[in-house]
């Protein structure tokens, strides 16, 4: 009797203690977002630059969902030189819990930069005397972002998000020709075009500002999808995502 009447306080313990995991989630609780990580395979044209700016981002968006109780980063900093922390070592999931709880935080939010690519694409037409070009310059990005339970070191909820930015340019190309040259080839039938003027509008490569954009969209995806973001998944509205 004593064994079924332990064995009963056990379980409704574990249970409370669960419900109160799951609950604390969506009564704003206080979150700690560590730095980003960068396992992203960078395209050529590009650099990552400091990864630890999409942290940044992070914070910025979960503030305005008015969901959560934001730890700043400058306390977090603090806790990593008081207590001679190495940010590397946040990597390791013991660390990072031990550094939630002198934060105070309930949860924390580890995340990486796991793709960084660019696309170009676009159209182009000629004609004998001109010629124009339409070019698309697409930088995409993917992050992505889990909650961990600071008491359990559990990840409660883990989501992903993609953002682009593009820029584009449009070439124009215009042959001329002299009087002469224009008669000659009238009468013989040539082309003979003396000079080409080659005007473009718009960018011509990627940009770091296009880097910035995309990261800064793949945050919000992440957090605000509709059907996979991290608020949609707290809600219980989220969809499975098809690959």
């Amino acid at each position: 009797m004593k064994k079924i009447f332990a064995f009963f306080i056990v379980a409704v313990y574990t249970t409370l203690f669960s419900l109160c995991s799951a609950v604390s989630l969506h009564d704003y609780p206080n979150v700690a977002v560590l730095p980003y990580a960068n396992k992203a395979a960078v395209s050529s044209e590009l650099t990552m630059g400091d990864a630890t700016i999409v942290s940044e981002f992070v914070i910025e968006q979960l503030v305005d969902s008015n969901r959560f109780n934001m730890i700043e980063r400058e306390e977090i900093e603090a806790i990593v030189k008081e207590h001679q922390f190495n940010m590397t070592g946040l990597v390791d999931l013991s660390t990072a819990v031990q550094l939630g709880k002198l934060a105070g935080a309930q949860f924390l939010i580890k995340g990486s930069v796991v793709g960084l690519s660019t696309k170009i694409s676009g159209v182009n037409a000629s004609a004998p005397q001109a010629g124009a070009g339409f070019n698309k310059y697409t930088v995409i990005a993917n992050v992505t972002l889990r909650f961990i339970d600071v008491e359990t070191g559990r990840i409660v909820l883990a989501a992903s998000g993609t953002g682009e930015s593009a820029r584009t340019n449009t070439e124009f190309e215009l042959k001329l020709m002299s009087k002469d040259e224009y008669e000659n080839t009238l009468e013989y039938g040539g082309n003979s075009a003396s000079s080409s003027y080659k005007v473009t509008i718009g960018g011509q490569d990627f940009s770091q500002v296009q880097v910035r954009n995309a990261l800064y969209k793949a945050v919000y995806d992440v957090i605000y999808n509709k059907n996979f973001g991290v608020l949609a998944k707290m809600d219980g509205k989220s969809k499975l995502r098809k690959v």
